[in-house]
């Protein structure tokens, strides 16, 4: 999937007004996991394509999945995709995660989610822009940086 802007965004039949992005990482003792997730977020944010983008985590940061969610859903957001910041597919993101998003609105929380249409995006996966920066990484290594 290549980098959209906010005109490509509109010419596909969406409209950033209605969505709200929440990228989903894993959680870390380590304050520079959290920053980075963040950084992502606000770099996200700064392209103008999402009405709201906010940044959750599964487990040791905060905010909660289930918080975001219904946070967002409080706020009148009706159609929110779930982006998990990770590399592969794997146990988290196949059974933890998408455990979580279901019970973000489950029981008491059901009334507020019966209208948010929640969609589950795949982690980043094998992508040639990921291969460059890997690349990048070695070379800068081997110049000693």
């Amino acid at each position: 999937m290549s980098k959209l802007s906010k005109e490509e965004y509109r010419a596909v039949g969406k409209s950033e007004e209605d969505i709200a992005v929440v990228l989903i990482g894993h959680g870390s003792k380590l304050p520079y996991g959290k920053e980075v997730m963040e950084e992502f977020g606000r770099r996200i944010e700064m392209r103008g394509i999402f009405k709201e983008v906010r940044v959750a985590f599964m487990q040791l940061n905060s905010p909660s999945i289930e918080e975001t969610l219904r946070e967002l859903a409080k706020e009148g957001m009706k159609n929110i995709v779930a982006q998990p910041v990770f590399l592969a597919d794997g146990a988290h993101t196949t059974e933890d995660i998408p455990e979580k998003l279901k019970e973000a609105f489950e029981g008491a929380w059901a009334e507020i989610g019966k209208d948010v249409k929640l969609t589950y995006a795949k982690p980043i996966g094998v992508d040639e822009r990921i291969v460059d920066i890997l690349l990048d990484r070695v070379k800068e290594a081997m110049e000693g940086g």
